[in-house]
């Protein structure tokens, strides 16, 4: 499949120009007629439940594919919170977090909190809307726990360097939690070659799923220094044969770190998720980079700044700054451009399903 082909299954695409899945990301077609046929088996009670959890670990499957990791990896959450916050409660008095200042709450919250119990967080200062290298590793020094970054920024789409920052994370005996809610579905993410060793998204976002879908990826490292906190029958070795007793028989995986499935979410996000694989991920990255660079160039043109990244720290995200935002955001909607406002900017998202055409209705407007 073709990003041109599946523009055409998206509706949004076809009424607008749609650039903001960094807030949420429209449905396919497929992905709604999914959900409504899920609804009606389900008021007229004709399905049994075990076809609705086979959907969640084909979306186990397809979202690592879309990581090139394995599927033993993967455990099922459904908010990166709920993620970061199940690792950041078993941090110990004493253990040590780096964070950037920039990250979005769900990525810094969990880990500030915890410091009424004794966990050490250093909070890297961002500048120019980065952290800089050398800011993370005079923070993280020789000794830290948990180095946490986005993949892109929500705010203005900074990309973080990761495997660099897995090298120092690792370097300082600590593992680097990724949160990818703003990443995966838009650019390549890679265990192998990125270096994280805990990864979280959400999938209404960039994966275009409905809310309520999500994973977590956990390195072998990473299985072995946590455990699981909110353990129930789907975490278990066999979980449609275990749902009594006091044996707790846990999944030798990453799925002992399950939550219970959304079957709703399930259904609807095994369309999403399939979709992006037909493209592939290294298709929809070119894609998605070559759109925000033509941006990029266009809003140079006209006079319009934004951050100035290296090349390497780009993502399908630009953010712009400008003197009225809330105007230029109406003015963009009267064209029919769908953006968001985000720290004092209008944000622009570029994914697979846009083309040439919204980035020029953008710049019109614009100009």
């Amino acid at each position: 499949m073709t990003p041109a082909e599946l523009r055409q299954l998206i509706p949004a695409a076809r009424e607008s120009a749609y650039l903001d899945s960094a807030t949420y990301g429209p449905a396919s077609e497929r992905t709604v007629a999914a959900i409504v046929d899920f609804a009606q088996s389900w008021s007229r009670g004709s399905t049994r439940y075990e076809v609705w959890h086979e959907a969640g670990e084909e979306c186990r499957g397809l979202f690592a594919r879309l990581l090139n990791a394995p599927v033993e990896s993967i455990a099922i959450q459904p908010y990166v919170s709920t993620a970061a916050g199940s690792i950041a409660v078993q941090l110990r008095p004493g253990d040590r977090v780096v964070v950037s200042e920039i990250e979005f709450a769900s990525n810094l919250w969990p880990w500030l909190y915890q410091r009424e119990r004794g966990v050490e967080v250093a909070v890297v200062p961002a500048r120019g809307g980065r952290s800089e290298l050398e800011a993370y590793e005079a923070a993280t020094g020789d000794r830290a726990t948990i180095l946490a970054v986005s993949a892109f920024q929500s705010s203005n789409g900074w990309r973080a360097p990761l495997r660099r920052l897995a090298e120092l994370a690792h370097a300082a005996g600590a593992l680097l939690f990724v949160d990818a809610c703003q990443g995966a579905g838009g650019i390549r993410l890679d265990p192998e070659l990125d270096g994280f060793d805990l990864l979280v998204s959400d999938s209404y976002k960039w994966l275009l799923g409905p809310r309520g879908a999500g994973y977590m990826y956990l390195s072998q490292a990473a299985r072995e220094r946590f455990r699981p906190v909110s353990i129930g029958w789907h975490a278990a070795k066999d979980p449609l044969h275990t749902y009594y007793g006091v044996e707790v028989l846990l999944s030798e995986t990453a799925s002992r770190f399950d939550s219970s499935l959304s079957w709703i979410s399930a259904i609807g996000d095994r369309e999403s998720l399939s979709l992006l694989n037909h493209v592939g991920i290294e298709a929809i990255e070119a894609h998605n980079l070559r759109l925000a660079d033509r941006f990029r160039a266009g809003i140079e043109e006209l006079g319009i700044s934004t951050s100035p990244f290296p090349e390497a720290e780009r993502s399908p995200v630009v953010a712009i700054s400008v003197e009225d935002p809330e105007t230029v955001r109406t003015r963009l909607a009267d064209a029919g451009v769908v953006v968001a406002l985000r720290a004092d900017s209008v944000r622009f998202a570029f994914h697979v399903f846009n083309n040439d055409s919204d980035v020029d209705r953008a710049l019109e407007a614009l100009a």
